[in-house]
């Protein structure tokens, strides 16, 4: 018998929910499908009747154009996503990583089999591992960077603009052997690569690559939120060299004292990575624009609090960091922004 929440799908080799269906999400979630091994439950929630109704309209640079698109399963809320046998085998996590809004580990735990479930963090941050280690012991646990260029537009439209590149790597613990952990991380890297993304490989040095992934972040992702410019604007205007490396250089310092040599070609590589021509909106630029939280904790106030303690001066992202205080403030107590 099928019904809303309970459709008859067809069996597949894996089972995954998918918690945060937004243009990461979204596109996850296809190439999962895409794979043939896969049955994939999202959980949306304020985009729950539309995308239920019409599925997703899609316009991919690695998948072409879909219509009406959906996984094998939508539900409106984590609750409607828990159902007996069979269990979840991965529970993908590609919400944004907002630890002063809500905690996330303990909201998906109904979703979680002991031994089981194999956790897969799609977010942007630097010890995001460490609470879902804590709270779900004996699962393996894995986190990704992804490099992916892909955002909601309108009611059901995900525009994906940016090839779909995914580094992947285990968060090894006492909990779980480390070759099982290993194991879920290669097969999850299988399934992802059968479903036509660009690429996806496992990372030898986790810690390094989402070090790495804040060098664009820290610097990029967050001056557009709080200029209101995008990518080409930023660069054209000069910032790159007066404010955007000064930024990646405290971020390499930061790094270095944790244990951590990223090279100098790297950074050059994130500063330059895109043209002057860019129109690019970041996340934290469009989630500023529609009046949502931003990612400024986990991206700025994370490395911010470990130069602290490992004593480094940051100065330039500090200043960053206090001035996106102010504007989440501003939107947290209903003060209009003006253009």
């Amino acid at each position: 018998m099928s019904s809303l929440l309970f459709p008859t799908i067809p069996e597949k080799e894996f089972n995954i929910c998918l918690v945060g269906s937004g243009g990461v999400g979204t596109i996850a979630a296809l190439v999962l499908e895409k794979s043939g091994r896969a049955r994939v439950t999202a959980v949306l929630r304020s985009k729950f009747d539309i995308v239920n109704e019409q599925g997703w309209d899609i316009e991919s640079v690695d998948h072409g154009r879909l219509k009406n698109w959906k996984p094998s399963r939508v539900v409106p809320a984590i609750q409607e996503a828990v159902f007996g046998p069979p269990q979840y085998d991965y529970l993908i996590i590609c919400t944004k990583q907002l630890p002063q809004k809500y905690d996330i580990a303990t909201a998906v735990a109904p979703l979680v089999t002991s031994d089981l479930t194999s956790i897969v963090l799609i977010q942007n941050g630097l010890n995001i591992h460490l609470p879902f280690i804590a709270a779900f012991p004996t699962n393996a646990t894995m986190s990704a960077v992804s490099m992916i260029g892909s955002f909601t537009e309108g009611t059901n439209k995900i525009k994906h603009i940016g090839p779909d590149v995914l580094q992947i790597g285990p968060h090894y613990h006492a909990g779980v052997k480390d070759s099982m952990s290993l194991e879920r991380t290669q097969t999850f890297i299988d399934l992802y690569c059968a479903g036509g993304a660009k690429e996806c490989i496992l990372a030898p040095d986790m810690p390094k690559a989402r070090y790495e992934k804040i060098l664009w972040n820290g610097a990029y992702n967050t001056v557009c939120a709080l200029m209101k410019m995008n990518v080409g604007e930023l660069q054209r205007s000069g910032a790159r060299n007066t404010l955007l490396m000064p930024i990646m250089w405290e971020i390499v310092a930061v790094a270095k004292a944790d244990g951590i040599e990223i090279g100098k070609e790297v950074v050059q590589y994130m500063a330059h990575r895109s043209p002057e021509t860019s129109t690019y909106r970041p996340s934290m630029l469009l989630d500023r624009e529609a009046e949502r939280p931003m990612e400024f904790e986990v991206i700025l106030g994370d490395p911010i609090r470990v130069a602290r303690e490992l004593g480094v001066e940051v100065p330039v992202m500090t200043t960053i960091y206090e001035l996106l205080k102010l504007v989440s403030w501003k939107v947290d107590n209903g003060l209009q922004e003006t253009n």
